[in-house]
């Protein structure tokens, strides 16, 4: 009742038979309703959106004196939402500048292997059991996991996620079992393994362990190699990435910033070697390289709230 109350008094409202509505025809957001007739409430008992939503703010702004709210909400509410936050502001709140919608688009045709529309954890439970069954057909490897239902959830999980991210968030997408499960190509499972397998070098050369300070590590073998190069410069690169994407709230950013790097990683792997690397000081500077690679590539995928793998 306060936001309505506060617009009517502030002559924001127009006084007309029918719903009580805010004319925003001058900021090219049309006129948003406030209150149905007579009545705050709607007939299934539930206040109308906009007053509601200006409620909720004064609320959250006077509980927590924020530097910015940001609202996660469907592109197809942004009319509403701009409406929103133009009404907070013609009502004199300071603050509402600091209002942020974050929009995103649609999934279409989120459904089971069968073709049956279902909810989000049965997605999760279809694509944990699919994964299960990948890793079981390499007994050795499988065996060596430590809760190996964990892992294939946590796979499972990151294809779905990654799958929503690769894109921008406005952009609709058609949900894919085939481009979330696969290990190969621009998928979550393909990142996991990239990371496993960094993982993997320290355990394979315990005899270059621990690694010197970074400051002693001779770089001039990393120089010679091109595939060298392109990994350094990556990695270099990471600030500004985790600097657009706070500024732009666009995970995709981050996303292609990781396949990129998982991608010059691969194709090091047959040149950049570590393990059977006679010269010691080499194989350091490639081992400290790829630890690099590593704790970043980590840091990418946990930004994504992505838990990176050791073993699968």
């Amino acid at each position: 009742m306060f936001s309505h109350c506060r617009l009517d008094e502030m002559g924001l409202i127009d006084d007309h038979e029918g719903p009580k509505l805010v004319d925003l025809e001058k900021y090219k957001l049309g006129k948003a309703v406030v209150r149905k007739k007579e009545l705050f409430l709607r007939i299934d008992g539930n206040s109308i959106y906009l007053t509601r939503d200006i409620g909720g703010a004064v609320e959250r702004y006077e509980k927590y004196k924020f530097d910015k709210m940001i609202y996660v909400i469907s592109s197809q509410q942004g009319l509403h939402v701009a409406q929103f936050f133009k009404a907070l502001e013609l009502m004199g709140f300071p603050w509402a500048k600091d209002l942020v919608h974050v929009n995103y688009g649609l999934v279409q045709g989120m459904s089971t292997r069968k073709g049956t529309v279902v909810f989000l954890n049965q997605i999760i439970k279809e694509a944990t059991t699919v994964m299960h069954e990948q890793m079981q057909k390499n007994e050795e490897k499988y065996n060596a996991v430590e809760g190996p239902e964990m892992t294939s959830e946590e796979l499972g999980i990151t294809g779905i996620k990654i799958q929503d991210m690769v894109a921008k968030r406005i952009s609709n997408y058609t949900f894919n079992w085939d481009r979330m499960l696969f290990f190969e190509g621009d998928t979550g499972p393909y990142l996991q393994y990239a990371h496993l397998r960094l993982a993997s070098i320290s355990r394979k050369n315990p005899h270059l362990l621990p690694l010197p300070p970074p400051s002693e590590i001779n770089i001039d073998p990393l120089i010679t190699s091109a595939h060298a190069r392109e990994i350094a410069f990556l990695l270099g690169t990471y600030s500004d990435v985790v600097k657009t994407v706070l500024k732009t709230h666009e995970l995709s950013g981050v996303v292609t910033f990781a396949f990129r790097l998982s991608h010059a990683i691969s194709s090091a792997w047959e040149t950049v070697i570590v393990k059977g690397e006679e010269d010691i000081e080499k194989a350091k500077a490639r081992m400290w390289l790829y630890e690099s690679a590593r704790d970043v590539l980590a840091a990418s995928m946990k930004l994504l709230s992505i838990r990176p793998l050791e073993r699968m």
